[in-house]
């Protein structure tokens, strides 16, 4: 499942908009194709994700400091290249692989719980290099961009469209005006986005314990 498109944005808001090449734009030039990008990109650093991969499938290298938890930078998990506990190559059966995070099954863990004695870990330094993140395709281990996480940004650029075109088509363009004795403003705030920024803290796709 794909992201949200130009097309899908104007059978919400029934604004009618241009596709030239691959730009989807309204007839005062408005790039509602650039509009989709910058909330997607809005919505991963609401999510704590890294701005250099987002949402998107990549490869990724990551260190951890004696921790026998490993909660990733850019989950899901897909798959792992390599693990290393101080430069040693870790067996497939020292670890389990969750969606957000790797439980490491290393000896010290195993005595603790086999034992009512208590047992003082180790340090350890680990090197992981896995992929992560969603992609269109949920072939192979590849997984599908969630259907939820599509419904918010779409939400998020129909909401912010709806404005804009209200400003420009109603309000010829001015950044406030006033109905009677009330004032309205057409800046982006917050409060418009906000229950979709809940929605997005809350979901599968949001970094914990980094």
């Amino acid at each position: 499942m794909a992201w949200p498109t130009g097309a899908d944005v104007q059978q919400r808001t029934d604004i009618t908009l241009t596709l030239t090449g691959s730009v989807y734009t309204t007839s005062y030039g408005l790039s509602v194709t650039e509009m989709i990008s910058d909330a997607i990109a809005a919505a991963a650093l609401e999510c704590l994700r890294d701005p250099e991969y987002g949402f998107d499938e990549a490869e990724v290298t990551e260190t951890f400091d004696g921790r026998s938890c490993l909660q990733v930078s850019h989950p899901p998990i897909l798959s792992v290249s390599s693990l290393t506990s101080n430069s040693e190559e870790m067996d497939e059966g020292d670890y389990v692989i969750y969606p957000r995070d790797i439980k490491i099954l290393d000896e010290d863990s195993k005595i603790l719980l086999q034992s009512y004695a208590p047992v003082r870990p180790t340090r350890q330094l680990y090197s992981l290099i896995y992929t992560g993140g969603y992609s269109d395709s949920a072939v192979g281990t590849h997984k599908a961009i969630p259907r939820s996480l599509k419904a918010i940004i779409l939400e998020m650029v129909v909401r912010e469209l709806l404005r804009i075109d209200q400003r420009y088509r109603v309000y010829a363009g001015v950044s406030a005006a006033q109905i009677g004795s009330t004032d309205y403003r057409f800046t982006s705030d917050n409060a418009l986005l906000s229950d979709l920024y809940r929605r997005l803290r809350d979901g599968p796709w949001t970094v914990i314990g980094i």
